[in-house]
């Protein structure tokens, strides 16, 4: 009944704006401003809700299936972590892309929000694709996070060929981490990395956050809420949880993607050009006009 509500009132207003003053953005399309009306009224609903509730419910909702059930899925432990791995139906290319699944560190997963975007990835890039379960917070705020994703990269790494470290939002963020502590650490490191509206800096200071806040899916208020008990006592300045003040000479070459529209925006782009004044080779793509994490759009 809930989700019944909030399309009703998305639909109602979005009637309304555009016969009043058209789209809320130049090139969406009403079903598209509809959706994300619609989770914006779910982000503002759930905003008073505990973490734990919050997840369960994310995990329990219905999600779409249609490059899931074109992918062949099977489930793998590396170095000790749950992950799901998906897969062409034909011979996969050689390498493998070891994804970070996104949700503010809190919620999300392989099996539910994340089983079509890992789906349509592995299919379209003809590649296995092995989206690690990482520890969440707050039952398990940092490190955990990062000393899943080195065991799980040790873990294929050992299989031979090469890994592509890839990651959506708060898992863009671990991708990044992650190559950074291979980096210093020594031996084998990623091939490239593909941080999809990476969560740079969990202090969230562009101005972007206040330009865009009507236009996103949801809001700084609560992010701040999700960043603390992700870090736990480690202050959000430190550049092991906000990459933006990490060293970042001798990466691998990133793909950094990131929606026109989405809040952190500016923090996101201050990132990218951070990599690029460090020497590291960076592919940059900006969906126009869409929000926060575009893949899913």
């Amino acid at each position: 009944m809930r989700a019944v509500w909030y399309m009703t009132m998305a639909l109602a207003r979005t009637l309304a704006c555009r016969l009043s003053r058209g789209p809320l953005r130049p090139t969406w399309s009403f079903t598209l401003e509809v959706v994300i009306r619609y989770l914006r009224l779910d982000w503002e609903a759930t905003a008073s809700w505990d973490l734990a509730r919050l997840r369960d419910d994310m995990n329990g909702r219905p999600y779409p299936s249609k490059w899931r059930k074109r992918a062949l899925s099977r489930d793998e432990t590396l170095g000790g972590v749950e992950t799901r791995v998906y897969a062409p139906a034909a011979d996969p290319a050689p390498g493998a892309i070891l994804y970070f699944h996104g949700g503010s560190f809190i919620y999300g997963s392989s099996k539910t929000t994340h089983a079509d975007l890992l789906a349509r990835l592995a299919i379209e890039t003809r590649m296995e694709v092995w989206c690690a379960e990482y520890r969440l917070a707050p039952e398990c705020p940092f490190p955990a996070q990062l000393e899943d994703a080195l065991a799980a990269f040790d873990a294929l790494a050992s299989k031979g060929g090469a890994v592509i470290v890839a990651g959506d939002s708060s898992g863009g963020n671990l991708a990044a981490e992650l190559a950074i502590a291979l980096r210093d650490r020594g031996g084998q490191t990623p091939t490239a990395m593909v941080l999809l509206s990476p969560w740079a800096d969990l202090e969230m200071r562009a101005s972007s956050f206040a330009q865009n806040v009507a236009f996103d899916i949801g809001r700084r208020e609560e992010l701040v809420k999700h960043a603390a008990a992700y870090a736990g006592a480690i202050h959000l300045d430190d550049p092991r949880i906000s990459p933006i003040h990490a060293h970042l000479a001798d990466l691998p070459p990133a793909f950094v993607s990131y929606g026109g529209s989405e809040i952190p925006k500016g923090d996101i782009v201050a990132f990218a050009d951070a990599l690029s004044a460090a020497g590291v080779s960076v592919t940059r793509h900006e969906a126009v006009d869409l929000p926060h994490n575009p893949a899913f759009f």
